[in-house]
Protein backbone atom coordinates (compact mmCIF):
# COMPACT_ATOMS: atom_id res chain seq x y z
CA UNK A 1 0.00 0.00 0.00
CA UNK A 2 1.01 3.51 -0.40
CA UNK A 3 2.01 6.09 2.22
CA UNK A 4 -1.43 7.96 0.75
CA UNK A 5 -3.29 4.26 0.90
CA UNK A 6 -1.96 4.42 4.81
CA UNK A 7 -3.14 7.75 5.81
CA UNK A 8 -7.00 7.21 4.41
CA UNK A 9 -7.07 4.14 6.62
CA UNK A 10 -5.36 6.63 9.55
CA UNK A 11 -7.92 9.25 9.07
CA UNK A 12 -11.05 6.37 8.65
CA UNK A 13 -9.67 4.65 11.77
CA UNK A 14 -9.35 7.74 14.28
CA UNK A 15 -12.98 9.19 13.09
CA UNK A 16 -14.19 5.17 14.07
CA UNK A 17 -12.84 5.50 17.39
CA UNK A 18 -13.76 9.43 17.95
CA UNK A 19 -17.30 8.11 17.28
CA UNK A 20 -17.17 5.08 19.57
CA UNK A 21 -15.80 7.53 22.17
CA UNK A 22 -18.90 9.68 21.95
CA UNK A 23 -21.91 8.11 23.71
CA UNK A 24 -24.13 11.34 21.65
CA UNK A 25 -23.67 9.87 18.90
CA UNK A 26 -25.31 6.84 17.28
CA UNK A 27 -23.42 4.83 15.15
CA UNK A 28 -25.07 2.94 12.63
CA UNK A 29 -23.16 0.79 10.25
CA UNK A 30 -24.11 0.72 6.61
CA UNK A 31 -22.83 -1.07 3.65
CA UNK A 32 -23.51 -0.57 -0.18
CA UNK A 33 -23.41 -1.78 -3.63
CA UNK A 34 -23.72 -0.05 -6.97
CA UNK A 35 -22.73 -0.89 -10.43
CA UNK A 36 -21.49 2.51 -12.26
CA UNK A 37 -21.13 3.73 -15.54
CA UNK A 38 -17.82 2.51 -17.25
CA UNK A 39 -16.71 5.86 -18.64
CA UNK A 40 -14.26 5.73 -21.50
CA UNK A 41 -10.78 5.37 -22.32
CA UNK A 42 -8.16 6.29 -25.25
CA UNK A 43 -5.11 5.62 -26.03
CA UNK A 44 -2.32 7.81 -28.40
CA UNK A 45 -0.70 5.16 -30.64
CA UNK A 46 2.87 7.46 -32.01
CA UNK A 47 1.57 8.95 -35.53
CA UNK A 48 -1.77 7.44 -35.34
CA UNK A 49 -5.07 9.18 -34.08
CA UNK A 50 -6.29 7.88 -30.61
CA UNK A 51 -7.71 4.16 -30.45
CA UNK A 52 -10.64 3.62 -28.93
CA UNK A 53 -11.06 0.60 -25.92
CA UNK A 54 -12.64 -2.01 -27.61
CA UNK A 55 -14.57 -3.67 -24.84
CA UNK A 56 -17.23 -2.37 -22.22
CA UNK A 57 -15.74 -3.07 -18.78
CA UNK A 58 -18.33 -3.80 -15.81
CA UNK A 59 -17.68 -0.72 -13.30
CA UNK A 60 -18.76 -1.24 -9.36
CA UNK A 61 -18.35 0.32 -6.61
CA UNK A 62 -18.05 -1.29 -2.97
CA UNK A 63 -18.46 1.21 0.31
CA UNK A 64 -19.32 0.90 4.06
CA UNK A 65 -20.09 3.58 6.60
CA UNK A 66 -21.37 4.59 10.23
CA UNK A 67 -24.30 7.18 10.30
CA UNK A 68 -23.26 9.17 13.15
CA UNK A 69 -26.37 11.45 13.17
CA UNK A 70 -29.47 11.43 11.47
CA UNK A 71 -28.30 13.57 9.12
CA UNK A 72 -24.03 13.22 8.82
CA UNK A 73 -22.68 9.66 8.00
CA UNK A 74 -18.74 8.58 7.43
CA UNK A 75 -18.04 6.56 4.38
CA UNK A 76 -15.19 4.89 2.74
CA UNK A 77 -15.09 2.85 -0.36
CA UNK A 78 -13.55 1.01 -3.35
CA UNK A 79 -14.42 0.93 -6.88
CA UNK A 80 -13.20 -1.42 -9.20
CA UNK A 81 -13.93 0.55 -13.07
CA UNK A 82 -12.42 -2.43 -14.93
CA UNK A 83 -10.09 -3.64 -17.32
CA UNK A 84 -9.96 -1.54 -21.25
CA UNK A 85 -8.44 -3.45 -23.65
CA UNK A 86 -7.09 -1.71 -27.30
CA UNK A 87 -6.04 -2.69 -30.45
CA UNK A 88 -3.71 -0.74 -32.59
CA UNK A 89 -5.54 -0.90 -36.31
CA UNK A 90 -2.27 -0.03 -37.94
CA UNK A 91 -0.44 -3.03 -36.57
CA UNK A 92 -3.40 -5.40 -35.63
CA UNK A 93 -3.18 -8.16 -33.25
CA UNK A 94 0.14 -7.83 -33.20
CA UNK A 95 -0.34 -4.59 -31.02
CA UNK A 96 -2.55 -4.88 -27.54
CA UNK A 97 -3.03 -2.87 -24.50
CA UNK A 98 -4.65 -3.17 -21.19
CA UNK A 99 -5.43 -0.45 -19.16
CA UNK A 100 -7.13 -0.73 -15.20
CA UNK A 101 -8.79 1.64 -13.37
CA UNK A 102 -9.90 1.32 -9.61
CA UNK A 103 -10.44 3.88 -6.71
CA UNK A 104 -10.63 4.27 -2.82
CA UNK A 105 -12.39 6.84 -1.41
CA UNK A 106 -12.74 8.28 2.37
CA UNK A 107 -15.58 10.86 2.78
CA UNK A 108 -17.98 12.35 4.66
CA UNK A 109 -22.12 12.48 4.02
CA UNK A 110 -24.94 15.06 4.45
CA UNK A 111 -28.56 13.63 4.14
CA UNK A 112 -31.56 15.99 3.72
CA UNK A 113 -34.59 13.41 4.57
CA UNK A 114 -37.62 14.95 2.52
CA UNK A 115 -40.16 12.91 3.50
CA UNK A 116 -40.59 9.39 5.06
CA UNK A 117 -39.34 7.70 1.94
CA UNK A 118 -36.90 10.17 -0.43
CA UNK A 119 -34.21 11.96 0.82
CA UNK A 120 -31.48 13.37 -1.09
CA UNK A 121 -27.64 14.14 0.02
CA UNK A 122 -24.43 14.79 -0.95
CA UNK A 123 -20.60 14.04 0.07
CA UNK A 124 -17.15 15.28 -0.26
CA UNK A 125 -13.92 13.60 1.03
CA UNK A 126 -10.84 12.04 -0.78
CA UNK A 127 -9.63 9.70 -3.87
CA UNK A 128 -7.02 7.28 -4.37
CA UNK A 129 -7.03 6.72 -8.47
CA UNK A 130 -4.82 3.90 -9.36
CA UNK A 131 -4.19 3.16 -12.89
CA UNK A 132 -2.42 -0.03 -14.46
CA UNK A 133 -1.13 -0.03 -18.04
CA UNK A 134 0.54 -3.35 -19.86
CA UNK A 135 1.21 -3.94 -23.49
CA UNK A 136 2.03 -7.11 -25.20
CA UNK A 137 5.88 -5.21 -25.63
CA UNK A 138 6.08 -5.78 -22.27
CA UNK A 139 5.33 -2.24 -21.43
CA UNK A 140 4.29 -1.78 -17.64
CA UNK A 141 2.86 1.45 -16.04
CA UNK A 142 1.48 2.08 -12.63
CA UNK A 143 0.17 5.68 -11.19
CA UNK A 144 -1.22 6.67 -8.16
CA UNK A 145 -3.10 9.93 -7.97
CA UNK A 146 -4.63 11.42 -4.89
CA UNK A 147 -7.87 13.85 -5.57
CA UNK A 148 -10.81 15.96 -4.07
CA UNK A 149 -14.03 14.14 -4.52
CA UNK A 150 -17.45 15.03 -4.23
CA UNK A 151 -20.56 13.17 -4.85
CA UNK A 152 -24.69 14.23 -5.20
CA UNK A 153 -27.59 12.05 -4.91
CA UNK A 154 -31.01 10.87 -4.21
CA UNK A 155 -32.25 7.96 -2.02
CA UNK A 156 -35.28 5.90 -1.79
CA UNK A 157 -36.13 3.86 0.93
CA UNK A 158 -37.47 0.51 0.69
CA UNK A 159 -37.54 -0.49 4.31
CA UNK A 160 -35.66 0.63 7.72
CA UNK A 161 -32.81 -1.63 6.55
CA UNK A 162 -32.81 -1.38 2.59
CA UNK A 163 -32.56 1.92 -0.11
CA UNK A 164 -31.99 2.65 -3.28
CA UNK A 165 -29.69 5.25 -3.60
CA UNK A 166 -28.72 6.97 -7.39
CA UNK A 167 -26.05 9.12 -7.59
CA UNK A 168 -23.57 11.06 -9.36
CA UNK A 169 -19.38 10.71 -8.08
CA UNK A 170 -16.78 12.54 -9.00
CA UNK A 171 -13.18 11.11 -8.13
CA UNK A 172 -10.95 13.86 -9.25
CA UNK A 173 -9.73 14.69 -12.68
CA UNK A 174 -5.65 13.94 -13.58
CA UNK A 175 -2.84 14.20 -16.40
CA UNK A 176 -0.56 10.96 -15.57
CA UNK A 177 2.21 9.62 -18.20
CA UNK A 178 -0.76 7.41 -19.24
CA UNK A 179 -2.82 10.37 -20.60
CA UNK A 180 -5.65 12.41 -19.20
CA UNK A 181 -8.54 10.85 -17.28
CA UNK A 182 -11.81 12.19 -15.60
CA UNK A 183 -12.92 9.85 -12.83
CA UNK A 184 -16.27 10.76 -13.13
CA UNK A 185 -19.43 7.89 -12.61
CA UNK A 186 -23.24 7.70 -12.46
CA UNK A 187 -24.26 5.00 -10.00
CA UNK A 188 -27.11 2.77 -9.06
CA UNK A 189 -27.19 0.47 -6.44
CA UNK A 190 -28.16 -0.89 -2.79
CA UNK A 191 -27.46 0.13 0.68
CA UNK A 192 -28.32 -1.98 3.36
CA UNK A 193 -28.53 -0.26 6.80
CA UNK A 194 -28.09 -2.57 10.19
Amino acid sequence: MTSTSHRLLAILALTLTASAASPAWALEPYVGLSLATPGEARLQSGSSAAIKNSNNPTAVRLYGGLKLTPEWSVEAGYGAFGSWRFTDPASGPLDRARLSSNVFTLAGRYTLALDDTFSVFGKAGVALNRFRFRDNQGQSIKDNITRPMWGLGVEAKLSDHLSIPIEFESFGSSRTQLGRFNQRKLEIGARLQF
